[in-house]
């Protein structure tokens, strides 16, 4: 189911002439273009962005906590609530940063295999041009603020 909503997305905000549909309508258009196949071809560029996203978000998050309640500073404290928050503060602010950096690449194929209506390159030809272009951590600013406010969020 995600890989239809993504698609759409993405051509609704990178080509001017899809914007006048919305998510539902944007789905029927696409399958009227190219076949509801073609709904679920960007699956491994998708699976290069969630995979990275959600491993570096889980694993880090639990780790920094693990390392942080084990360490004998925050065992002899006796504010146990404050504790707690901190230590969920900073794990959460280190899985975002963790998360954001192991998906941007990937985020990156799953826009460019999305993005031009008329591309069918293959996964391989798709991340052969980004890697040309130099272009793998382009607009990773933007996704530390957003996507690392988000997950810092979600894990308090």
């Amino acid at each position: 189911i995600l890989c239809p909503l993504e698609r759409t997305r993405i051509r609704l905000v990178t080509d001017p002439n899809f914007s006048k549909y919305n998510v539902v309508t944007g789905i029927q258009r696409l399958i009227e273009e190219s076949g509801i196949a073609s709904l679920f071809s960007g699956l491994p560029a998708m699976l290069s962005k969630q995979c990275p996203y959600t491993l570096g978000k889980q694993v880090t998050y639990d780790a920094v906590c693990a390392a942080l309640y084990s360490s004998s500073i925050i065992i002899n404290n006796n504010n146990q609530s404050i504790i707690r928050f901190e230590v969920s503060f900073l794990a959460a602010c280190c899985a975002a940063v963790v998360a954001c950096l192991l998906s941007q690449p990937g985020d990156v194929i799953l826009t460019e295999t999305y993005k031009d209506s008329s591309s069918s390159d293959a996964f391989p030809d798709v991340v052969s041009t980004i890697y040309k272009r130099g272009g793998f951590y382009s607009g990773i600013v933007a996704r530390l603020i957003q996507v690392g406010g988000i997950i810092t969020t979600q894990l308090l």
